[in-house]
């Protein structure tokens, strides 16, 4: 296992955390009253930065070594870092709704954030 990952490596991962977010969001449309889909789609987009954000910031061998088998300090962290960043997301939305629905999709964001990082890096 790399101790380092290139940057296409994180990018990938990003792009994947992005897609696999919209993909979610607008399969569950219905169910967390998602609001349009610009909105959707800028909602997925900050879950995925938050993934480039943070792995390339974090990417040393120290957070990318696994203490546990498979599981990273990168990989508990970078979820962090999801929730952070859709949290400020959401108190800068445009119509400041902050509901509990928003609140749901960002706790599965976070844990789709979370499994993201432990598959593909």
């Amino acid at each position: 296992m790399a101790l380092v990952f290139s940057f296409s490596q994180i990018a990938l991962t990003a792009a994947i955390m992005a897609a696999v977010s919209l993909l979610l969001l607008l399969g569950a449309r219905q169910y967390f009253k998602g609001g349009s889909p610009g909105e959707v789609m800028l909602i997925a987009l900050v879950a995925g930065f938050s993934v480039l954000a943070w792995r390339s910031a974090g990417n040393t061998p120290t957070l990318n070594a696994d203490p546990i088998p498979a599981i990273s300090p990168n990989d508990v962290l970078c979820p962090v870092t999801t929730y952070v960043l859709l949290g400020m997301y959401a108190a800068l939305r445009k119509h400041g709704e902050h509901d509990a629905r928003f609140e749901q999709v960002r706790a599965s964001l976070t844990l789709v954030s979370f499994a993201v990082n432990v598959i593909t890096l």
